[in-house]
């Protein structure tokens, strides 16, 4: 298959309000063109979503300086393709990718950005935007979650900031991981993130010991959330990755059958769907960072049936990760290895690769990060670089036409996201040197892949 299918068909099914104007750019058309600069000096963990939005032509992303700790947001300009403005929501605030702030955008057209320390304060902050302009915002406000810190213990506080709303009940919810016992919580709104309220223990993991579930979640309808997560950390326990829904009161299975209300309770990881059966093993072999066969959650999108993409990786050993979709179709679960990840990003976290990112208007386009061969595994001896691919439902990773975007790059790519809306779609990552969760110095670069159709006069 020529290049220029393969990236056409990552451009096409936006799925917006608007028409799409879809362009076939060529491999080699993209890859002559050096990547677009959409924020500078600014990073981010996968664990906290929506990172970036697309709101009345502008994309806002969200970030944090590697070098000095500022929060910052980012406003792009896709008509006229340039930054219009770079702001710092708060500075000088820690060194930490997990501290990235995430967004909602109201009905008034404000937005509500909220963030918060890697699990060191029992607070989330947060500010509200003025309408139409989002590198204008009101000041910071503190909401104190509660629950009692131990005074002598560094952890115990919330981290990893999840915005995502349930219509029907008028709530904004924030889903976060509390340190206490490293579960899954949440707090909700019902005025647009003035004011928060409300803590409840979301998900409970079953796995003897302390241990911490990782979660994604996804918008699945507006009364819908899914939600995607492993039942503890992969260099502790050799994980396993389940799947629920959530309608802001009982828990489903992608069939619509109901496992439980969360009245009764929070969630166990093991009452949810099983989507891959990790090795459970406690004990590293010799010569491993992490637990050999052990899951770990990148990204969720639905089709336009509203039916779920989970994609995933799977450590197998050091500096050999695979990357893994699973869909459900209808009837049933279909869950295959897609391609190879290839090294981790450092040797303290020997699970972390570079992640892959879902086309939110059609997850079976994929871009991916990776070091080696995308199909074969072959070590390149150069950095993570960026591919892309459409993979059908009967394609597995011998099958696959990977397609690289970049070449040759002098720092690592990495951490891709997908991101859509009012006709517009845009794909980008993080690049620059990345040593360690705080330790980074990477600017968010991309192409802008669509673009909505131009109404008649």
């Amino acid at each position: 298959m020529k290049n220029w299918i393969i990236l056409s068909l990552l451009l096409t099914t936006l799925g917006c309000s608007q028409t799409p104007k879809v362009k076939h750019f060529s491999a080699q058309t993209l890859t002559n063109k050096a990547p677009t600069t959409f924020m500078h000096d600014g990073g981010w963990c996968w664990y906290q979503d929506p990172r970036a939005i697309i709101h009345q032509d502008k994309l806002i992303i969200g970030g944090i300086s590697g070098q000095s700790g500022d929060i910052r947001v980012s406003v792009f300009d896709l008509k006229n393709n340039k930054i219009i403005g770079e702001t710092v929501l708060d500075a000088a605030f820690e060194v930490d990718d997990h501290n990235a702030p995430v967004f909602y955008m109201r009905p008034d057209n404000r937005l509500v950005a909220t963030w918060a320390t890697h699990g060191k304060e029992k607070v989330h902050y947060y500010r509200i935007s003025a309408p139409n302009d989002f590198l204008a915002w009101q000041s910071i406000q503190i909401h104190q979650h509660p629950f009692d810190k131990p005074k002598s213990s560094y952890w115990g506080g919330v981290t990893y900031m999840n915005l995502y709303t349930i219509e029907k009940q008028q709530r904004l919810y924030n889903f976060f991981r509390l340190g206490m016992d490293l579960n899954p919580y949440f707090s909700y709104s019902s005025n647009q993130g003035e004011t928060w309220q409300g803590f409840t223990h979301f998900l409970q993991d079953d796995v003897a010991g302390k241990h911490r579930p990782y979660v994604k979640y996804s918008q699945i309808t507006p009364n819908t959330i899914g939600v995607n997560f492993t039942d503890a950390h992969p260099r502790d326990y050799g994980n396993s990755l389940y799947y629920a829904s959530f309608n802001g009161a009982s828990f489903y299975r992608a069939d619509g059958s109901k496992i439980k209300s969360l009245a009764d309770g929070p969630l166990i990881t093991k009452e949810a769907e099983l989507i891959y059966q990790g090795s459970s093993l406690r004990k590293k072999p010799t010569g491993y960072g992490s637990m050999p066969n052990s899951a770990w959650t990148i990204d969720m999108e639905t089709d336009q049936n509203k039916r779920p993409y989970l994609g995933y990786s799977v450590y197998l050993k050091d500096n050999d990760i695979r990357y893994r979709l699973a869909q459900w179709t209808g009837e049933k679960w279909l869950d295959r290895e897609i391609a190879h990840a290839g090294s981790y990003l450092y040797k303290k976290e020997s699970s972390y690769s570079g992640l892959l990112a879902l086309d939110p208007t059609n997850p079976a386009n994929i871009a991916i990060s990776t070091d080696v061969n995308p199909t074969t595994g072959e070590h390149l001896k150069g950095q993570h670089e960026i591919y892309l691919a459409t993979v059908a439902e009967f394609d597995d990773k011998n099958s696959i036409k990977w397609q690289p975007l970049t070449k040759n790059s002098r720092y690592r790519n990495i951490r891709p996201i997908i991101v859509a809306g009012h006709g517009y779609k845009v794909l980008m990552w993080m690049k620059g040197p990345f040593n360690h969760f705080q330790d980074y110095k990477t600017n968010i670069v991309g192409y802008v892949i669509g673009q909505p159709k131009k109404r008649q006069q």
